[in-house]
């Protein structure tokens, strides 16, 4: 679809976009105590991929998001891709002021003639609304076309703490792992990598601490986006368990690279999502390890820059609280949680053998429960008002299937099936489905699987009907969202 093309977008209740044009990968997340930061890739100047710069926004619940001006425009030379933001409490970068903490942005700086990608910094003293360059930039730079995505974080031993920065060698497949004191010179100390899925460029890696649920243990995660060679198809982002000593990434797990786009089995790699729309999640800084949380980018590189748009284009997925958990055979699982929905004490409905009718008509979520799991496939249809199926969730006992509907969108790679497994070992089934203004999220088994999928262009869907076989044990609640459930209150 031309860029040009501008239809009526109805935006999203749940989830950030920006006022107008185009944005991309969530950067910068941070906690400051009061407010969490969100930072992203933005075209001030339209609603394609192009002059990128770092647009921001704030909000105290992670739902309702207050945009400020942007945060860190791009130059006549470079571009502001991709990044990280740490507050310097202790001042190793000597850009406070004696008064204030510094908060220190990490970015690749990105030559507009795509012969390098270095990473800069800048500061800000007036708590992350405004910053300036470095003078001294780059602080890091290996001479490469695809070195880019610094996720800094501070690792603390029992021989004191220092900076720690992930980035990619994207081409490589490689996870690159540096030290700083000062967050001005930096030491490379190890790389991670290829491994697992390698059918496309890695890029925006995380590496961050996760408690292991009911346990005193905690783990490290090092999160990978690859475009594409996704398990859906296109972009994807795949993670690793295991340990990290200050130096070096050691998966629990070695895993063999694979390059094809296709896969053999679907319980082959570790997914921190299945559907088609959840690119480039970076966690904030500033939680605490039983409070990481992570927003990711609801769109893929398949068809991002071909969308509907409405002078704006692009959206955040839901923030998800995440934690580990361990099954009977020792593996772990990331568990996922949607943050941000008000709380409200919503009855259960006995799903009727046939078709259950259930009416939307606004942001909802939607809880099912099998109380054994289903013998015979259980189906949620999403249906607008003139009865146009866009949606269709298949839950069957070792699979859930989402099948999305081209709608208003005009592109070959857009309608697709997504195919998620579940983790064995449980008769009961929850399956949470979040449906707002242009998308669906989908987590089931306790959170322990994802999968989210944009419905671009398509208002809350008017009525779902819920499809269940005789005997089923099933049962069905819904909350409404309305467009104005979630307004601050005075």
């Amino acid at each position: 679809m031309p860029e040009t093309q501008q239809v009526a977008v109805k935006r999203p209740q749940l989830h950030f976009t920006a006022k107008k044009n185009w944005i991309n990968d969530p950067n910068g997340l941070f906690f400051d105590g009061k407010q969490y930061h969100l930072y992203f890739q933005h075209n001030p100047h339209g609603v394609g991929h192009g002059f990128m710069s770092w647009g921001h926004a704030v909000s105290t619940d992670l739902v309702n998001w207050e945009e400020l001006p942007i945060a860190i425009l791009h130059g006549d030379m470079a571009d502001i891709f991709s990044g990280s933001i740490v507050v310097d409490h202790e001042n190793t970068s000597g850009f406070g002021d004696g008064t204030v903490a510094p908060v220190v942005a990490i970015y690749t700086a990105a030559a507009k003639d795509e012969t390098n990608q270095s990473q800069a910094i800048a500061y800000s003293l007036d708590g992350g609304i405004t910053f300036t360059k470095y003078g001294q930039n780059p602080v890091l730079d290996r001479g490469s076309k695809d070195f880019r995505d610094p996720k800094v974080i501070r690792y603390e031993s029992e021989q004191g703490s220092f900076w720690v920065m992930v980035a990619v060698e994207a081409i490589d497949r490689r996870v690159m792992i540096y030290r700083s004191e000062n967050l001005k010179d930096w030491t490379e100390l190890s790389s991670f990598g290829p491994q697992a899925a390698v059918a496309g460029i890695w890029e925006c890696p995380d590496l961050f601490q996760l408690p292991v649920a009911g346990t005193d243990q905690l783990k490290w995660v090092l999160i990978v986006s690859l475009n594409p060679g996704g398990v859906a198809g296109g972009s994807g982002t795949q993670y690793f368990i295991g340990e990290f000593n200050g130096t070096t990434f050691t998966p629990d797990e070695t895993q063999e690279t694979w390059d094809s786009f296709g896969y053999e089995s679907l319980k082959q790699g570790d997914w921190l999502d299945w559907g088609r729309d959840f690119y480039a999640g970076v966690s904030f800084h500033g939680l605490p390890l039983d409070e990481q949380t992570l927003i990711a980018w609801m769109s893929n590189w398949d068809y991002a820059r071909e969308l509907p748009h409405d002078g704006w284009r692009g959206s955040m997925s839901a923030a998800r609280r995440l934690d580990l958990v361990k099954d009977s055979n020792g593996k772990f699982d990331i568990r996922q949680r949607i943050l941000g929905l008000p709380k409200a004490d919503v009855a259960s409905s006995k799903a009727n053998a046939g078709e259950n009718r259930i009416e939307l008509g606004s942001p909802a979520l939607v809880e099912l429960t099998f109380a054994t799991s289903p013998t015979e496939p259980a189906v949620l249809s999403l249906f607008r008002a003139d009865d146009t199926l866009i949606s269709e969730l298949t839950v069957e006992s070792a699979l859930i299937q989402h099948r999305r509907e081209a709608g208003k969108v005009d592109h070959e790679l857009y309608a697709s099936n997504q195919r998620m497994p579940l983790p064995a070992g449980s008769d009961e089934l929850d399956v949470k489905v979040l449906v707002d203004h242009g998308s669906i999220e989908i987590l089931a088994a306790g959170g322990r699987r994802s999968l989210t999928d944009q419905l671009t262009g398509e208002a809350a869907l008017a009525y779902a009907t819920l499809r269940v076989a005789t005997g089923a044990n099933a049962s069905f609640k819904v909350q409404e969202l309305s467009d104005n459930a979630l307004e601050p209150k005075a």
